[in-house]
């Protein structure tokens, strides 16, 4: 993983020691977020940096992130999401919530204000989701309300056995509006989803693990982070149109029947698959770029 620091000259970062992985990258704020890549630019990373409050999401930020992401995707091919200092991200910043209940419900002009509110967060959120390249999310120590919005829009996950995570949102007082009612069900199945935004327990890396909310777990940030950069760069040294398509082609199939997804795939590689692709990646194998399939036996 990238080894930052703040220069303090501007909204730049470089490298921490020599040799280090980061690269100097622009950001938007670096008071909300650290935005790294790779030295061999594949990979970007997003931080939420905001560790003295457990990575809140504040207005600012959702404002941000889509920014960022639109900006990182250009450049690279994966997207690493994590959080510095102890928690991947608490949820939403406490001062979101008090403008939010500043605002008078009985009042058109609150109510669209509350509801444009709502609309803009969960625009941020997507963003990940639309993003054209994939996005892992790598989870430590609290992941709480808005971060479970935040990892079901991302496309695998990765955590620490250690980390805990719980759909906050009941025990505030309100139903979860960013996108897990949507998205979680998708993940672990409607009746898990139903247990755990009803009650807003805790659990941990290996429940989450056996719910298939994340794929895999690692015994401490360290080893999670190497794991996250590990199955980022094996990413991006595939096809990276091919690894774009079939991004899109399961968001797609994910909110349409079945008889549609495959007319839709099948046009998609109709209008798209070019012979020059094909060809660079079984040259790309026969060099040893790949594993070798055994022989087929039919």
């Amino acid at each position: 993983p990238p080894k930052t620091y703040n220069c303090g000259g501007g909204n730049r970062w470089k490298k921490k020691v020599k040799g280090g992985k980061a690269r100097v990258v622009t950001m938007i704020d670096e008071a909300n977020f650290e935005v790294t890549r790779s030295d061999d630019n594949l990979v970007g990373f997003i931080a939420f940096n905001r560790p003295k409050r457990g990575n809140a999401v504040n207005l600012d930020m959702w404002r941000q992130l889509p920014e960022i992401v639109r900006q990182l995707e250009k450049d690279v091919k994966v997207i690493v999401l994590r959080g510095l200092g102890k928690h991947f991200c608490t949820g939403i910043d406490l001062d979101v919530l008090n403008t939010i209940t500043t605002l008078d419900g009985n009042k058109v002009e609150d109510a669209l204000k509350f509801r444009d509110l709502v609309l803009m967060m969960q625009e941020s959120i997507t963003s990940l989701e639309r993003c054209t390249v994939p996005v892992i999310a790598a989870v430590h120590g609290c992941c709480y309300g808005a971060g479970i919005d935040i990892i079901t829009a991302c496309d695998i996950r990765y955590s620490t056995q250690d980390a805990v995570f719980s759909v906050k949102e009941v025990d505030v007082g309100l139903a979860a509006d960013l996108g897990t009612l949507q998205r979680l069900p998708k993940i672990v199945g409607d009746g898990v989803a139903r247990e755990l935004c009803l009650t807003a327990r805790d659990f941990g890396g290996e429940e989450a693990r056996h719910a298939h909310l994340v794929t895999r777990t690692f015994p401490d940030h360290k080893s999670l982070m190497r794991g996250c950069c590990d199955l980022a760069h094996s990413i991006a040294n595939k096809d990276e149109f091919a690894v774009q398509g079939t991004k899109h082609i399961l968001l797609h199939a994910r909110e349409n029947s079945t008889e549609s997804a495959l007319n839709y795939v099948a046009v998609w590689n109709t209008a798209l698959l070019k012979k020059e692709q094909i060809l660079r990646q079984l040259a790309k194998r026969k060099r040893g770029g790949g594993a070798k399939a055994p022989k087929s036996k039919l």
